[in-house]
């Protein structure tokens, strides 16, 4: 149904070695959301509608047998809800809720046209699938985009050892580990173990070579601050290894996503010496939780300070401010030590809904509260990486504001999950809070 393709305009593309029918009154629906003032939804209607007329070239999307797609091995046709012509029924649609109805007709009538075969309402529609169910007819969410976060990557794995030794071969100038030495034949690239035994390990798959290595412990000098934990250690190297161009950090808030990654960033870029980059990029998606407070007055550094306070808030503790250093000189107000970095451009915000079009290189980009934004969105956020810029994608999937968005479905468990396998990238599932006992008490258990 129109849901369906609107939420994923791709769809029709993914679905293979079956009949794809099509109701004509999720036509009239896609022609009505074409010009949608939700430009998203605009965009996947026109979208759809190519891909439509694109098939049309090959033959008539009416004729019985509709239109084969040899690569997918899928026909393709539109369908009413009778025997009769599309017009015929067009003209039940002049209530907009009759809809549903109308496009639950047609499932019924192809499931009477084909009795042999089994007829799927595909539709992201609650309502509509409790109503197909009434109905006898089987009805399904589209779920070719969701990933569970409990079944998701986690970026690393506990492996029980009994005999130190063997992972003492990780440690030295001449020593060597292998992934097999510990049985193990299904890691993925930077993939961390944590073994179990007398003494905790924690080591990094080298896809490359098959080699297990250690990670290290003090971080101060690449990143100014130490892990509190071995969730922590991991990311900490992850984000500062210039080889990994995107990095994923997920969990629930107050683990210390945002704040490692700034940590990171600042180490790593150059402050007039020497540094791996030469500005750091923050970002976020621009969606308010609860009611919105309406426009926001002043110019594009106004509108965004709101937005950009959980990055102010972590500077405050990475680049601490004298109290009253200003103002005792005579100056007007006491400007944070920070703040001077935006002046000369070594940090800078970007607007999400800006970004198309940017070729951004030798950048630290640092996109948090990434579970707001869609797969579609993350993706053209990443492609304007371009030479010697890294990639930092932050978020808790179980804290989605986007109303068109849920735990499974957003751009950063998607993402995260789909690029799993290349080298250049890395991730870490984060589940120990380290902001106060009170914030972990909130995120556990509320």
């Amino acid at each position: 149904d129109t849901s369906v393709l609107v939420h994923d305009p791709r769809c029709l593309e993914v679905i293979r070695g079956a009949d794809v029918a099509i109701p004509i009154f999720v036509v009239m629906e896609l022609d009505e959301l074409k010009n949608s003032a939700r430009t998203q939804v605009a965009a996947a209607a026109r979208q759809v509608s190519r891909f439509l007329s694109k098939l049309m070239q090959r033959g008539s999307l009416n004729a019985p047998e509709g239109i084969h797609d040899d690569e997918l091995d899928t026909n393709y046709r539109i369908i009413a809800n009778g025997e009769g012509n599309g017009l015929a029924a067009l003209r039940e649609t002049d209530v907009v809720k009759k809809m549903d109805v109308l496009i639950l007709s047609a499932a019924l009538s192809l499931k009477r046209q084909l009795p042999g075969r089994q007829v799927k309402l595909l539709s992201k529609d609650v309502n509509l699938r409790i109503l197909a169910d009434f109905e006898g007819v089987v009805a399904e969410d589209y779920n070719k985009d969701r990933i569970e976060p409990a079944v998701m990557f986690p970026g690393y794995r506990w492996v029980d050892v009994e005999d130190p030794a063997v992972v003492a071969r990780a440690y030295g100038p001449d020593a060597h580990l292998l992934a097999s030495d510990l049985g193990i034949t299904d890691l993925l690239p930077n993939e961390y173990v944590i073994t179990r035994g007398e003494r905790e390990f924690l080591l990094r798959f080298a896809a490359d070579t098959g080699e297990l290595r250690p990670v290290p412990k003090d971080f101060m000098r690449t990143a100014g601050v130490n892990p509190r934990n071995i969730e922590q250690r991991i990311a900490l190297d992850l984000l500062t290894d210039p080889d990994i161009q995107l990095v994923s950090l997920v969990g629930k808030a107050g683990t210390g996503k945002t704040f490692l990654a700034l940590a990171a960033a600042m180490g790593q870029v150059s402050f007039g010496g020497t540094g791996q980059y030469d500005r750091i990029l923050l970002s976020k998606p621009v969606i308010p939780m609860g009611k919105d407070v309406g426009y926001l007055p002043g110019d594009f550094a106004e509108k965004m300070q709101p937005w950009m306070m959980s990055f102010f808030d972590n500077l405050d503790q990475l680049v601490p401010s004298e109290p009253n250093a200003a103002t005792a000189k005579g100056g007007a107000r006491n400007e944070k030590a920070w703040e001077q970095l935006f002046a000369t451009g070594q940090l800078e915000v970007q607007a999400i809904h800006s970004i198309r079009g940017r070729s951004i290189s030798n950048s630290f980009m640092l996109i948090d509260e990434a579970q707001n934004l869609t797969p579609h969105e993350v993706k053209t956020i990443i492609t304007r990486a371009a030479e010697g810029t890294k990639v930092v994608i932050c978020g808790d999937p179980f804290q989605v504001d986007n109303p068109f968005l849920d735990a499974s479905s957003n751009g950063l468990v998607h993402v995260t999950e789909a690029v799993k396998a290349s080298p250049m990238t890395g991730a870490v599932f984060f589940t120990k809070g380290e902001r106060s006992p009170l914030a972990e008490l909130a995120a556990t258990y509320l």
